[in-house]
């Protein structure tokens, strides 16, 4: 039973994370999905950590994800931004 718990536990800290909404991971990637053109951003807000070139949410200091790219920082909201952008870091960053 505790390990039960324990896993049930450890899924909701693992689905609540990275959002500041209660919005399911599914959810995200429909959203993701559903984007067939490159977004406009401002890439100097992006190189300066300030924004996710995923989702283009606005610099949070709860963010943990971040990756280099061209020798600049990027920092994302989710795991999921980061893992889409390191996929394909050319969609988000012309």
């Amino acid at each position: 039973m505790r390990k039960y718990l324990s896993i049930v536990a450890l899924m909701s800290v693992f689905a609540s994370c990275g959002s500041a909404e209660p919005e399911t991971i599914e959810h995200a990637n429909a959203e993701h999905a559903k984007t067939t053109e490159t977004p406009k951003l401002d890439v100097a807000l992006v190189k300066a950590g300030k924004m996710d070139p995923v989702c283009e949410m606005t610099y949070d200091v709860s963010w943990t994800e971040s990756t280099v790219y061209m020798n600049d920082t990027i920092r994302f909201c989710s795991e999921n931004c980061k893992t889409a952008f390191v996929a394909r870091p050319e969609k988000y960053m012309k």
